[in-house]
């Protein structure tokens, strides 16, 4: 498993958009420009407390919690604590973000108001690497959202999406394909 400041740095390399310092990571969580980082860092640090086998796990994970809580009021997101989340998370914009998936791959871009949960049928989505979520896009159910998809503003999402596929609409459909970068 990664360190806390590995998911942090890599997370905020996410918005910066290139190498990132200790002194980067202050100034974002001081002065956010809009960003959520001070979300994703108490979201990583109860995160990996959550995920580890620390003695002092007990006493550092309530404390962490009720931070993270606060934040999560703040900013508006709420993102399931207990499910494998990789590096690189970027929510670009709070307000109404709430994500329940299986798992989160690496590098997921999330814009403001994207819900991902539970379907009518039960179950609920597993998202790959390289995925785009853009403004008040729904993806539910037992689905996958593979690696480089794209899901455009307003669209209900209750079907897979192969890699590379761009799907927009209600019900989602495919509009396109994304162009997968290295």
């Amino acid at each position: 498993m990664r360190t806390l400041k590995h998911y942090i740095f890599t997370d905020l390399k996410q918005i910066v958009g290139g190498g990132t310092t200790i002194i980067d990571c202050l100034k974002w969580y001081f002065i956010p420009k809009g960003e959520c980082f001070p979300f994703m860092v108490w979201f990583r640090i109860v995160w990996m407390l959550k995920h580890s086998k620390s003695k002092y796990k007990k006493v550092l994970l309530a404390p962490a919690y009720l931070i993270f809580r606060h934040f999560e009021f703040k900013y508006g997101i709420h993102i399931n604590t207990n499910i494998d989340v990789g590096e690189g998370l970027h929510v670009v914009h709070g307000d109404g973000v709430y994500l329940n998936a299986q798992s989160i791959g690496n590098n997921v871009k999330v814009y403001q108001g994207v819900t991902v949960g539970e379907g009518a049928n039960g179950g609920i989505p597993t998202i790959k690497d390289n995925v785009t979520l853009y403004t008040n896009s729904v993806i539910v159910g037992a689905i996958e959202l593979n690696a480089f998809s794209v899901v455009g503003a307003n669209a209900f999402v209750n079907k897979t999406v192969n890699t590379c596929e761009i799907v927009a609409g209600i019900p989602a459909k495919v509009i396109g394909t994304s162009i997968a970068s290295d």
